[in-house]
């Protein structure tokens, strides 16, 4: 099933190529938009603020520094939370679509807004789910993604599903099929290496939407034989 994917996947992107291309770059700063907020104020660790810190002056600015920098990463989750898991919900619509050779609308990108209260709900529960998982040592946390995996794409495909309905089927989905997609991911690893030799050029322009639609190529052809198998 992994060549048949990653077939399926390069030829999906190659039909809609730029398309593809530019919604993945733009999801990928709509998502990461958290990691700009928190992270503009990091300053505070350089040298420079480390030298400025024994003025008079600077002891009475660090407490506001402080509370800055705490705003802002507050802000960052608040922005993941409440937008970013959003457009995850909606880039997966636009990889399986692709996948499928179906057609897809930039509007797309921001269908997740759709119900918000339930897909933002479950977003932060699956997100929630798969850290605490992480806190629990690195491969508790990897199972808890594999096993959630589904999530996204189970809020596109059913929009009466309900957020705990959508996060159980997942993890029955998955269960059995997560080395599958380990693997699957795995053997991504070659292009990896050259997009990091790229300084992640080769990511943006091709690596990137190439291993996002095999995964959606992944929840569709798990699905497909599922199906096979219940006929």
């Amino acid at each position: 099933m992994r060549k048949k994917i990653k077939e399926n996947a390069k030829g999906a992107l190659s039909l809609r190529y730029w398309p593809m291309v530019g919604l993945e770059l733009l999801a990928g700063i709509l998502v990461g938009g958290s990691s700009v907020i928190s992270s503009s104020g990091g300053a505070g660790s350089s040298p420079v603020f480390n030298n400025m810190q024994n003025s008079p002056q600077m002891r009475l600015l660090i407490p506001v520094i402080i509370s800055i920098v705490l705003v802002l990463g507050a802000a960052g989750i608040l922005y993941t939370f409440l937008f970013g898991n959003l457009i995850r919900v909606g880039i997966t619509k636009i990889r399986l679509s692709a996948y499928r050779r179906r057609s897809f609308r930039f509007a797309d990108l921001f269908s997740g807004l759709r119900p918000y209260g339930r897909n933002v709900g479950t977003m932060a529960l699956e997100t929630l789910f798969i850290t605490l998982g992480g806190l629990c040592f690195i491969v508790p946390g990897i199972i808890v993604a594999y096993g959630l995996f589904e999530v996204p794409y189970l809020l596109n495909e059913d929009p009466t599903l309900s957020g705990m309905a959508a996060i159980r089927r997942s993890w029955e989905d998955m269960r059995g099929h997560k080395g599958e997609l380990f693997v699957l991911q795995l053997s991504f690893i070659g292009w990896f290496l050259l997009t990091a030799l790229t300084f992640g050029i080769l990511g943006i322009f091709y690596v990137g939407p190439y291993y996002e639609i095999a995964n959606a190529g992944f929840y569709h052809e798990l699905h497909a034989a599922k199906t096979t198998q219940e006929v």
